[in-house]
């Protein structure tokens, strides 16, 4: 394939890429700041818990819940109400941080929340290559509760509440692909990607904090928790033909990847 018609396939990607449609959904704010989107019925079951204010045409967390301590209790003591309610899917006991946009932490809450209320949350990717450009592709596990069994990058996973993402590279690199820490420290910082669409269970918004990290030739990606079925080192023509069957999340890496590979910086 040449690279024009690795362009060619790149940019039909980027054609069926979803957007976010807020059409029917509600807003809700944090202290005037905007954080999520709610369906209509959602927002009346919100308005019910009483943490919750009308105001326009959203809802406004009641700002007499105090500070991110106190927020964060009764939001995660609400998703437990919303997930023995049907409301929340896939409890994962882990938590998330909810920050503003400049980066202070307002809460944090269960993870499997923050698409149900539309909350945006943050990742880290990892394009993991080696310098004859084979890039390494991970599948996810047929057990996973989301996007099971498509291909993803050689690491990818959410910023646990207090994590810095540098704390999330290091762990995902270990659990995920068996990459000691030595070599997970060459990991270099190319970008932050903004993923936006509607799901089923609510609306997927997350920074997708972007690394990539060279291999050496003799490295292989061993999975250690489970998480990864297989991998496959693939040659940029061949992963350009593999970006329908990724994520949509690990495709706009991959894609940012790819055209740093054919303007020869990676």
């Amino acid at each position: 394939m040449s690279a024009d018609e690795m362009l060619d396939r790149i940019a039909y990607w980027r054609q069926t890429q979803p957007r976010l449609d807020t059409t029917g959904l509600l807003p809700w704010t944090v202290e005037g700041l905007a954080a999520g989107w709610v369906s209509p019925a959602l927002a009346d079951r919100l308005l019910q818990s009483e943490l919750f204010l009308s105001e326009g045409r959203g809802l406004a967390l009641d700002p007499r819940l105090g500070g991110p301590l106190m927020r964060s209790r009764a939001l995660q003591e609400l998703a437990e109400q919303l997930r023995d309610e049907g409301w929340i899917k896939g409890w994962r006991d882990e938590r998330y941080d909810w920050m503003d946009d400049w980066g202070r932490v307002r809460f944090n809450l269960e993870r499997s929340a923050f698409r149900t209320l539309g909350l945006c949350s943050r990742a880290i990717h990892v394009n993991g290559y080696i310098e004859d450009g084979g890039l390494w592709l991970g599948t996810r596990a047929t057990h996973k509760s989301v996007d099971p069994g498509k291909l993803d990058n050689l690491t990818a996973g959410g910023i646990a509440s207090g994590e810095s993402p540098e704390d999330t590279l290091q762990r995902e690199l270990a659990e995920e692909a068996g990459v000691p820490t030595r070599l997970a420290g060459f990991a270099r910082p190319v970008g932050i990607l903004r993923s936006q669409r509607r799901e089923p269970d609510g609306v997927h918004d997350e920074l997708l904090y972007c690394y990539d990290l060279p291999l050496p030739d003799d490295f292989a990606p061993v999975n250690t928790d489970g998480e990864v079925s297989q991998f496959q080192l693939l040659q940029p023509p061949q992963v350009a033909e593999q970006l329908g069957a990724m994520t949509w999340d690990a495709a706009a890496v991959t894609v940012a990847w790819l055209g740093r590979w054919l303007d020869g910086e990676c």
